[in-house]
């Protein structure tokens, strides 16, 4: 028996692997290794992220599976004492006949002293921003590996596992989902396609197979590069909210992952396992999967897509302030109620569908105006009572990294967006939320970072401002979501940031449906009879999927 059976965290960001996941990579690994067993008189191990050993126990296992004379040789890297010794005594008395050396350091300081090239590299690294590590890490890692933009640590790991992977070497990498669909993974991504051989991809998208809040991913690649997308195998499985008459009951994820399906595991929980290719391999591609039934849904919505959402205004994020306690709340009582800086702010409370909740209150104390057509800070003498309250904050406002490296006023929010465009018609749009929530605003209020909101061009009409918001609240946004962009949170929860929003489609507004849409809109936002607007937002949906689908 393993002595880690179920998956542990530790504070500096290490996730101890599940036995069966940490079986399942192995096994891919030699499915798509061109290592030869019967010829070859041993073989090199690697683990740079060792931790209780269990992915090195995995591939210790495939490998006797493959021959039983083959020497094994194992190189691990742990930063904790106690750990590495644990794991070293624990694979030298599973595996007598295995020389095993796990080394008490940390694999990234200790990568230029490494001279040898290793047959099998098999990682679970550690889930840290380089943010959290600080400038002068994130710095050093940037350069060292020629990455851009906002790098994480397991980033870095996937750029020095190609410096010591043997020739006819292979590789297989569990770490977060993110990378796969995110702008900060670009980079990574390309790297990745220029110099591995990118074998397969398994997106176990909100399984929540770790304890951590991570949603994690298995890739394998060998040494190389990837020129045949067709050739990259590409799986999901994500928690679903429909049980099919076909599902099939499973013990474990494991048991199914080789077969498409709808499973249903012992506790209830409903998976749907999708099979496919990677679709694309082309610079700063988004790797989501491509199957031929998906691929020809989306010919069908493009050749009825009339202009997309990045046509009807600029996509921003709400205002950030580094300091939410001080700058926002939803009790401003007493003399706090008077302060001139006072506006409303709109949060992902308010959120609903073309028309919004208006249930949360929420303010925020803006220090921000426009001058000469230019974004300024406000003169805070001039707000004595807001400058009063400021003040009693100025020791946490003054300390605000970004604002001292920006030589910012100490009273400013960070991003406060254009103060302009908060008075003009707005469409917001929460986050993260299960279904779209997309809604109009007129209000003239300022939008919190848990939102986005589309700053729509001044020629956009209102019926083609009516017709896109038909569009993002229909069930037929879900489906193309889910179908073009491939990825999800925990429980079903969907991400509607500006890159996969501005992608999203608008049909011909001069067409009868399109009208007819339009005209389902305005009696949304006329009719105050919920069960009514229920009806309405039943019949636009069947419009829209009539635009796109029929």
């Amino acid at each position: 028996m393993r002595y880690n059976n179920e998956s542990k965290e530790k504070s500096n960001g290490v996730v101890y692997t599940p036995a069966k996941m940490a079986d399942y990579l192995a096994e891919q690994m030699i499915l798509f290794s061109s290592f030869n067993f019967s010829k070859s008189p041993s073989v090199k191990i690697l683990d740079p992220a060792a931790g209780e050993g269990e992915l090195l126990i995995s591939m210790i296992k495939k490998i006797k599976s493959q021959s039983q004379q083959i020497q094994i040789n194992v190189i691990g890297y742990e930063t904790d004492k106690n750990v590495a010794n644990k794991t070293q005594n624990y694979i030298e008395n599973l595996f007598p006949d295995v020389n095993v050396k796990i080394l008490v350091a940390d694999f990234l300081n200790h990568i230029d002293n490494l001279k040898e090239k290793f047959d099998f590299i098999i990682a679970n690294p550690p889930y840290i921003r380089t943010q959290i590590l600080g400038a002068a890490k994130a710095q050093e890692l940037a350069q060292k590996t020629g990455l851009t933009g906002r790098i994480d640590i397991y980033y870095a790991f996937l750029f020095y596992m190609n410096q010591i992977l043997s020739k006819n070497g292979i590789s297989g990498y569990i770490t977060s989902n993110k990378f796969l669909t995110i702008k900060s993974g670009t980079s990574v991504r390309d790297y990745i396609i220029d110099n591995y051989k990118l074998h397969t991809i398994v997106d176990f998208g909100d399984t929540k197979l770790f304890r951590a809040s991570v949603l994690p991913c298995i890739i394998v690649f060998s040494k190389g590069k990837t020129t045949n997308k067709s050739k990259v195998k590409f799986t999901t499985i994500y928690e679903s909210n429909n049980e099919s008459k076909s599902a099939v009951k499973t013990s474990s994820i494991f048991d199914c992952i080789d077969n498409e399906g709808v499973y249903i595991l012992p506790n209830g929980k409903i998976f749907n396992v999708q099979k496919g290719i990677l679709k694309d391999i082309e610079k700063g591609a988004l790797w989501v999967m491509s199957s031929p039934e998906n691929e020809k849904w989306l010919l069908k919505v493009e050749s009825r897509t009339y202009m997309h959402f990045s046509d009807i205004g600029k996509i921003r994020v709400g205002i950030k302030t580094t300091a939410d306690n001080i700058f926002i709340g939803d009790n401003w009582s007493g003399d706090l109620a008077n302060l001139e800086l006072l506006k409303p702010l709109i949060t992902h409370r308010d959120a609903g569908q073309i028309i919004s909740r208006k249930t949360s209150g929420w303010k925020v104390l803006y220090t921000h105006t426009v001058k000469d057509r230019k974004k300024i800070a406000i003169n805070i003498d001039n707000y004595p009572k807001s400058k009063a309250y400021l003040e009693k904050h100025y020791s946490q406002l003054s300390s605000r990294k970004y604002i001292q490296k920006a030589n910012r006023n100490w009273y400013e929010i960070w991003v406060p967006q254009n103060p302009e465009a908060w008075k003009k018609t707005k469409i917001i749009f929460k986050d993260i939320s299960k279904q779209p929530e997309f809604w109009l605003d007129n209000t003239g209020a300022i939008v919190n970072g848990d939102c986005y909101w589309i700053d729509i061009h001044d020629s956009i009409s209102d019926n083609l401002i009516y017709l896109t918001l038909a569009v993002a609240n229909s069930t037929f946004i879900e489906k193309y979501y889910d179908i073009k962009f491939n990825t999800k949170l925990y429980s079903g929860k969907r991400r509607f940031m500006s890159q996969y929003v501005e992608q999203f489609p608008i049909p011909d507004p001069t067409t009868p449906h399109a009208l007819e849409a339009i005209k389902y809109v305005k009696k949304i936002i006329e009719e105050l009879d919920n069960n009514t607007q229920l009806l309405y937002r039943k019949k636009l949906n069947e419009i829209i999927t009539k635009i796109f689908e029929a």
